[in-house]
């Protein structure tokens, strides 16, 4: 009898994401975008957590500036890959041991860096100068003189707007290719 209590009230949840819906199925080319060695060999950004965070932020950067927000679909979309992202940062986080008394200090600070970063971004995206000493701030915190590099990235992230202009993440999805 209170096996079939548990069974009843017990929270069935998968062990892991299956990336199914079309939030998650971005987020996943975001995802395989990321472990790109291009970044990590001829850009330098660090290949870390931190580093590989600042890449991905950066693609859903590009993603949200394709996408028109005018329109509610592409907003809600857009919000359901942000949740999909920070509930990985939250995983992520508890896998490397990141104890509770600091875990919520650990996720306010990031979800602050994920919208501080894209709002930069977005501020000087029009400047390609400007965009490219935002992405030197960001990626590189440390290091000065990352202007190759900085410029590099900038270029890259303005060619991927053009590539994906006026498509819908739809559109991005049906492409075959795993990355972003």
């Amino acid at each position: 009898m209170f096996k079939k209590i548990k069974e009843i009230f017990s929270v069935k949840t998968p062990d892991h994401k299956d990336y199914s819906s079309p939030h998650e199925i971005l987020y996943r080319k975001i995802l395989q975008t990321s472990y790109n060695n291009w970044f990590y060999k001829d850009l330098k950004v660090d290949d870390t957590i931190e580093g590989r965070f600042e890449i991905i932020v950066l693609h859903i950067f590009v993603l949200f500036k394709i996408l028109d927000e005018r329109n509610e679909e592409n907003t809600f979309f857009k919000q359901k890959l942000l949740e999909t992202f920070i509930e990985e940062l939250d995983s992520t986080y508890r896998e490397i041991g990141i104890s509770d008394n600091t875990f919520a200090k650990k996720m306010k600070i990031a979800a602050q860096s994920i919208y501080g970063r894209i709002d930069s971004y977005n501020n000087q995206f029009d400047n390609i100068d400007l965009f490219s000493e935002s992405l030197q701030r960001n990626i590189w915190p440390l290091e000065k003189g990352k202007i190759k590099e900085s410029n590099l990235l900038s270029n890259y992230v303005y060619d991927k707007i053009k590539k994906y202009n006026n498509k819908g993440y739809k559109d991005i999805i049906q492409r075959p290719s795993e990355e972003f």
